[in-house]
């Protein structure tokens, strides 16, 4: 009996965690101003995004590294908009460093009220911003004094 009661316990475990797992959702970008529109040639800056959604408490946490960032931070946020598309924030990445430059991480959390609400691009919820993320219309982009409509950005894809 004691060996089946272990046997459940660890069963039970096993979906327990799997269900954590299945709930917890990770994206990259890689950051650099070729991504842009228009593209930031000139720009020597470069970085990382990771956003990490956890379904079932409904947080977005985001982890962005910026490299050599020529000129100080004026903004970064997700923005919605596929590829090659401009699109509108509807997450903003605050607070933020003020001016910071050269090589710094950003970090920091959001929940269903911080969404920015963009109906145009079908964008209104919550649930609208996790499937705009999902279908590859959401983009991590960063802005500094000299390049202010953005300086790197990357398509948010999902972390294999």
């Amino acid at each position: 009996m004691r060996v089946l009661s272990l046997a459940i316990a660890g069963v039970l475990t096993l979906l327990v965690s799997a269900q954590a797992h299945a709930q917890t959702l990770v994206y990259t970008a890689t950051l650099s101003g070729s991504n842009e529109t228009p593209p930031v040639p000139a720009t020597g800056a470069g970085g990382f995004a990771t956003i990490t959604i956890n379904v079932a408490a409904q947080t977005l946490d985001w982890v962005v590294d910026v490299f050599n960032l020529p000129s100080g931070l004026t903004a970064s946020h997700i923005h919605a908009g596929g590829p090659g598309v401009s699109g509108p924030v509807v997450v903003d990445f605050a607070p933020l460093p003020t001016g910071a430059s050269n090589d710094f991480r950003l970090t920091g959390t959001a929940r269903p009220a911080n969404v920015t609400a963009r109906q145009p691009q079908g964008v209104n919820t919550w649930e609208d911003l996790l499937q705009a993320i999902a279908t590859g219309h959401a983009y991590v982009n960063v802005h500094s004094q000299v390049n202010g409509g953005g300086e790197i950005r990357g398509q948010l894809v999902l972390k294999q």
